[in-house]
């Protein structure tokens, strides 16, 4: 059943991208995501259950959804899509209140299950809460960095160089 969800997530990233290498790369910010939350639940000193496991899914979906605000920005800019790194920059600049907004309301509707205390909850949304914050930081600088990274190197070279002189 995972097998198929994740392999329709992947599908759908490729077609709305029509890039395997766009894919992959949302694709490892889910994955880096995944540490995140269970690192928060672990400093927070709450035990790792069902709750947080959940919390952990849902973390990746939001991780995934960063990355597809700041990359379908750097796709939208001639510039930046041809791996022209201040473009880059700049595009990631305008994504960064999206990509905070979303964290900062995120983080903010979890507040009350995190200070509610208990046992039940608090796993859940530390995990949530807590992990958005890291996959801010892999939206707004893995994500491009890995597309600069991925793109062919003859194309960064010659967009580098006409930066340098």
């Amino acid at each position: 059943d995972a097998a198929i969800l994740i392999s329709l997530i992947v599908l759908i990233l490729v077609v709305s991208f029509r890039s395997f290498r766009i894919a992959f790369i949302i694709a490892s910010v889910a994955g880096l995501a995944v540490g995140l939350g269970p690192a928060s639940v672990w400093y927070f000193g709450y035990p790792f259950g069902f709750m947080a496991i959940l919390g952990t899914m849902g973390l990746m979906g939001l991780a995934v959804n960063d990355s597809i605000v700041v990359m379908a920005g750097i796709r939208a800019d001639p510039d930046a899509s041809r791996g022209d790194v201040v473009a880059i920059v700049n595009v990631v600049n305008s994504c960064t209140r999206h990509v905070l907004s979303t964290t900062f309301t995120t983080i903010a509707g979890f507040l009350p299950l995190i200070l509610s205390g208990g046992d039940f909850w608090p796993p859940l949304a530390i995990t949530i809460a807590g992990g958005v914050g890291g996959a801010t930081l892999l939206a707004l600088y893995f994500v491009p960095a890995a597309y600069v990274i991925m793109r062919p190197r003859n194309r960064i070279t010659s967009n580098m160089s006409e930066h340098m002189t």
